[in-house]
């Protein structure tokens, strides 16, 4: 074989040369591994940190309340009849038969608190419910009340429902003011009201009945119907139905007609003055 078909030998430069380019490329490798090992161990300790932020296990447990528990919270809220219960993931899911009808309640396990409340469906004698008319209310309020002088019976609104308000007086000269459901005659509430001093003092004389005053009138006017009082006039001192006209002057240009009671101090109705343009 000639000299020419023979693989030339690489110097010994040529050698080192390829060598060090070998080293290179382990350097290189080497790097990239760290680095994607560094970025794994920062990912890792990201994952636990977010992990530990929602578990939180340095805070006590929360300790979920029992059925019964709860739905004794929900009757003192909504009187009536718990009938069925489930838990669903950290909720209770109650059914509660109520006077008004049938109703699907959702409650938190851990605070007992209502999330939602629906109707599922009324109760067909709540609804064929009438208002006693006021004529009704005083014959059968004289009855329970034999012997006491009945000062003033009017019917309002209370949260949304009508309820019948009265006051009457005692032998005694005592008075109560009694809060009355509209449909039965029964006293839902009664409190006491204070005597005037002259009638604590023991004299002859007494004002009665014990009436607001304009200025508590207007306040109880203006926080239904919010404006600027423009006029304050007291009817029905002799009827034994005192009540306040109070006209009260809204930014719109509407006016609005109060009536308050003049003893309890209940909003008998509000009118609107309609526009003449």
């Amino acid at each position: 074989m000639t000299e020419q078909g023979k693989r030339p030998e690489m110097t010994r430069s040529e050698h080192e040369h390829r060598r060090g380019g070998e080293n290179i490329n382990r350097n290189h490798a080497g790097k990239g591994t760290r680095k994607l090992l560094w970025l794994g161990a920062g990912t890792l300790a990201v994952a636990l940190v977010v992990a530990l932020v929602w578990w939180k296990p340095w805070e006590p447990a929360r300790e979920q309340l029992s059925a019964d528990a709860v739905a004794q919270s929900v009757l003192n809220q909504y009187p009536g009849e718990i009938i069925h219960t489930t838990l669903k993931d950290g909720t209770y899911l109650m059914q509660l038969r109520s006077e008004t009808g049938l109703y699907d309640v959702q409650v938190d396990a851990f605070t007992a608190a209502v999330q939602s409340i629906k109707r599922l469906e009324a109760n067909p004698q709540s609804e064929e419910k009438t208002l006693w008319s006021r004529e009704q209310m005083k014959s059968e309020l004289l009855k329970q009340r034999a012997g006491e002088q009945l000062v003033s019976l009017e019917l309002v609104e209370q949260q949304g429902s009508p309820v019948y308000t009265a006051v009457v007086k005692g032998k005694d000269n005592s008075r109560q003011e009694l809060t009355i459901d509209p449909y039965t005659g029964e006293v839902i509430s009664s409190k006491a009201i204070k005597s005037t001093p002259s009638s604590e003092a023991g004299g002859t004389t007494e004002k009665e009945p014990q009436f607001l005053s304009e200025k508590q009138a207007e306040q109880k006017a203006l926080a239904r119907v919010p404006g600027e009082v423009d006029d304050v006039e007291l009817r029905g001192t002799n009827s034994g139905n005192p009540y306040y006209l109070v006209e009260i002057d809204l930014e719109d240009g509407r006016e609005a007609t109060v009536q308050v009671n003049a003893i309890s101090g209940a909003i008998r109705s509000v009118t609107w003055d309609k526009d003449d343009d």
